[in-house]
């Protein structure tokens, strides 16, 4: 099966950072040809590129982890740039707020978000952006996931929302530990398989 990963942390390579261990995503690619263009801390936009970079036609399936709707695109992230995990990072509040204590560079960064940042537009480029997904994937088999709360967010259909592993299966690979990211590779394993063979 040709398998099409695009999206955020949630479905990214983090064997690039962390050599030796292994995801959901590197599961799936032991069983599947896998083309994996998710990149960790990429906002919706980014989201939307990966799936405009490549000719959709020639995968199976295709899996999009969508992220939240408050990150801000930015070409180059002030904080991860540098990072092999997260160098195409956007930003987002609560990770420019962490830093900031060690890097008061990102002090106007924080004011802006604090002060200025816009939560109901975010919410409606994001929504906005989603649709635009979703119209480019509707003759696709598409299986679109999330590891947020996605309540008050664009209802796609077949979306599989695997936040509630985040209370008992937090870890290191994919934002969860083995047990965690072996519950999300069968799921996905079984849609899959359901979805190719009709």
């Amino acid at each position: 099966m040709k398998i099409l990963i695009c999206g955020d942390s949630f479905a990214a390579d983090w064997t690039v950072k962390y050599p030796g261990q292994e995801g959901w995503p590197n599961m799936l690619a032991k069983q599947h040809e896998v083309v994996n263009l998710a990149q960790a801390g990429c906002s919706e936009y980014k989201i939307y590129q990966q799936l405009m970079s490549v000719d959709l036609n020639k995968f199976d399936n295709i899996i999009v982890s969508h992220t939240s709707c408050y990150r801000i695109t930015v070409e180059t992230h002030p904080v991860h740039a540098n990072d092999p995990l997260h160098k195409n990072s956007d930003l987002i509040y609560t990770d420019i707020k962490e830093h900031s204590k060690s890097n008061k560079k990102l002090l106007p960064i924080v004011e802006f978000f604090e002060n200025y940042f816009d939560t109901e537009s975010a919410k409606f480029t994001h929504t906005l952006i989603c649709k635009e997904i979703d119209q480019l994937l509707q003759s696709y088999n598409t299986i679109h996931i999330s590891n947020l709360i996605w309540d008050n967010n664009y209802k796609f259909n077949n979306m599989l929302n695997f936040e509630y592993l985040f209370k008992s299966s937090r870890g290191l690979m994919n934002h969860y530990n083995d047990a965690g990211n072996q519950e999300v590779f069968e799921i996905l394993s079984t849609t899959l398989k359901r979805k190719y063979h009709g």
